[in-house]
């Protein structure tokens, strides 16, 4: 599992095999906390606190193992 904060402070967890995508906010989303939109499989989106790069590189590693 990984572990995410939304804008609101909740935490995520989601199993790495739901994730279906990682893209990073824009600037104008930045102003509002939003650092990555999460896209996972059964379709719904969850806007992020965590950089898109740090969020791929821990999915990464939780495949790998």
């Amino acid at each position: 599992m990984i572990t995410l904060t939304g804008t609101n402070g909740n935490k995520h967890y989601l199993a790495p095999s739901a994730v279906a995508s990682v893209t990073e906010a824009g600037v104008s989303s930045q102003w509002h906390g939003i650092r990555a939109y999460v896209k996972t499989f059964d379709g719904q989106m969850i806007e992020v606190r965590e950089e898109a790069a740090d969020i791929a590189r821990e999915l990464n590693m939780r495949r790998a193992e």
